[in-house]
């Protein structure tokens, strides 16, 4: 599933998953992927924006505590999944990665994921002054001045295999159907 995601973007998604254990939630939010987003001052999101300077405040808006609620630093069997809200911004983030012509989903695209619906996250982050047309023009200032890293070669390989593997096996169908009825008739 996160195999088009760049390691920042892989990385506050991991530290997402560990603001929700920390909680004990059933689900990661998407305040634990904003609150995710934040921890990496060196992510390409944080270079963007004012996120670091912000987070604290962006953690109040909503609802996560700056401090750990638990002793345990991580619960390695802890597995929980995306809630609804998280699910969606993850897929809003591809396709944000997409109207950028980009293979790679970084971790400003999982920003402009959360800011393209209602939610706690967008919301706060409009209190912090971030909207989503001026994130989209600092990302793409940024992606013009640090190149993201080339599309690896085997993923277009992988995309022509998959298309044309369908069409091909739909194609068999068809003609054992039309040889079916061709016998039949």
């Amino acid at each position: 599933m996160f195999e088009r995601y760049a390691f920042d973007a892989k990385k506050a998604i991991f530290l997402a998953h560990i603001e929700a254990v920390h909680r004990k939630e059933q689900s990661i939010s998407v305040g634990d992927l904003l609150a995710g987003i934040t921890w990496n001052a060196e992510s390409r999101a944080c270079k963007i924006t004012p996120l670091k300077e912000r987070a604290v405040m962006l953690r109040s808006l909503v609802g996560i505590p700056h401090l750990p609620s638990t002793s345990i630093p991580y619960e390695r069997g802890a597995d929980i999944p995306l809630d609804s809200d998280a699910k969606k911004a993850v897929a809003y983030a591809a396709e944000e990665a997409d109207l950028d012509r980009q293979y790679w989903i970084d971790s400003d695209h999982l920003l402009r994921g959360l800011l393209r619906f209602s939610n706690n996250a967008a919301e706060a982050m409009s209190k912090a002054d971030i909207s989503l047309d001026s994130l989209r023009s600092a990302s793409v200032q940024h992606q013009n001045e640090f190149p993201p890293a080339p599309i690896p070669k085997w993923a277009g390989a992988k995309k022509f295999v998959k298309r044309y593997w369908v069409r091909g096996v739909v194609a068999a169908i068809l003609l054992m159907i039309f040889a079916y009825i061709k016998l039949q008739g």
